[in-house]
């Protein structure tokens, strides 16, 4: 158990190709006053990471900073081309049928459709709370 309220921690953990980044700056408060900024892929875990804070923390103005940095040899997000063909003939198809104009820039407006940029490989959700739990244990 933390018994000073003002302080200063950080950790940096490698996992797979990125670095994910703690950091916990507390003040002195009356009572526990937490304010998290999540990397969005951590997000969903919000609760439990504010769970976890809580339990080491008694008071204290607390600011909590997740973030994750890719690294650079990292290869850029993949384009679905499959899903961007299937959009593509899709829209050709609607066009035709409804008189529609088809969109003049076609990269565009396919680029923007759901999932077609979007990693397919998931990390395991237990994996990335015990990375997570790591990371608090060292900060």
């Amino acid at each position: 158990m933390i018994l000073s309220m003002t302080g200063y921690g950080k950790a940096v953990v490698a996992y797979k190709e990125k670095k994910i980044n703690v950091e916990v700056k507390s003040l002195n408060s009356k009572s526990l006053d937490l304010s998290a900024r999540i990397a969005p892929l951590y997000r969903e875990k919000e609760m439990e990471i504010r769970r976890l804070l809580a339990q080491k923390l008694e008071r204290g103005k607390v600011d909590f900073s997740l973030w994750v940095e890719k690294e650079s040899t990292v290869d850029a997000t993949p384009i679905n081309a499959a899903l961007v063909e299937n959009y593509y003939k899709q829209i050709k198809a609607i066009s035709a049928s409804t008189g529609i104009p088809e969109p003049e820039d076609w990269f565009t407006t396919l680029l923007r459709l759901p999932d077609v940029t979007a990693k397919t490989e998931v990390a395991n959700r237990f994996q990335r709370l015990t990375t997570i739990r790591t990371v608090l244990s060292r900060s």
